[in-house]
C-alpha cells in the first residue's frame, strides 16, 4: 500500500477541472457532466474542495446548499488512494467550511456498499429509499447526518 504523500485540501481552482472531471468519470456509472461541475464550482467555491498531493488531484467533494439542508452532490477518491483517510479529510474540511450548521443529505446507489459503509462510518444514517431513482432503475438510499 502506498503511503499518502503530504495532502492538501483546498478550494477547487479552474485549472483542476480536467482532473476532477476525469475522476468523476472513473468513479461513477452516471457521472455529472463538466458543465454541471463547473456551475457548482462557480456557485459554491467554498464547498467544492479537492485533495491534492504532489500536483495531482486524489479526491474531491462538492456540496450544494438547499433550502433545508446541505446536499452532498459528490465525493470521490482516486481508486488507488481509497481507504487511506482522504475521503474523511474531505468531509472534515467540508464541515469546517459549512460550520456544521445544518443537516447534510446525500443519495447513494443501493449497490454501492463501499460508499454506504464509508457514510455510516462518518456519521450518516439511512433515512429512506427512493425506488428507481437512477436512470438505470436502481434504487437510491437517502442518507443524512445531523
Amino acid at each position: 500500500m502506498l503511503a499518502v504523500p503530504a495532502l492538501e485540501v483546498r478550494r477547487v481552482l479552474p485549472g483542476d477541472m480536467d482532473e476532477v472531471v476525469e475522476l468523476e468519470k472513473a468513479s461513477f456509472d452516471d457521472p455529472y457532466p463538466r458543465y454541471f461541475l463547473e456551475q457548482l464550482a462557480a456557485a459554491h467555491p467554498d464547498t467544492f474542495l479537492v485533495a491534492s498531493a504532489e500536483g495531482e488531484i486524489l479526491g474531491y467533494t462538492v456540496v450544494d446548499m438547499w433550502e433545508d439542508h446541505d446536499h452532498l452532490i459528490s465525493i470521490a477518491v482516486h481508486s488507488e488512494w481509497r481507504r487511506r483517510g482522504i475521503g474523511r479529510r474531505l468531509l472534515l474540511a467540508l464541515d469546517a467550511a459549512l460550520g456544521n450548521r445544518r443537516p447534510m443529505r446525500l443519495e447513494v446507489r443501493r449497490s454501492n456498499t463501499e460508499a454506504i459503509q464509508f457514510y455510516l462510518k462518518n456519521g450518516f444514517t439511512k433515512t429512506r429509499t427512493d425506488e428507481g431513482y437512477y436512470q438505470d432503475g436502481e434504487d437510491a438510499l437517502i442518507m443524512e447526518r445531523a
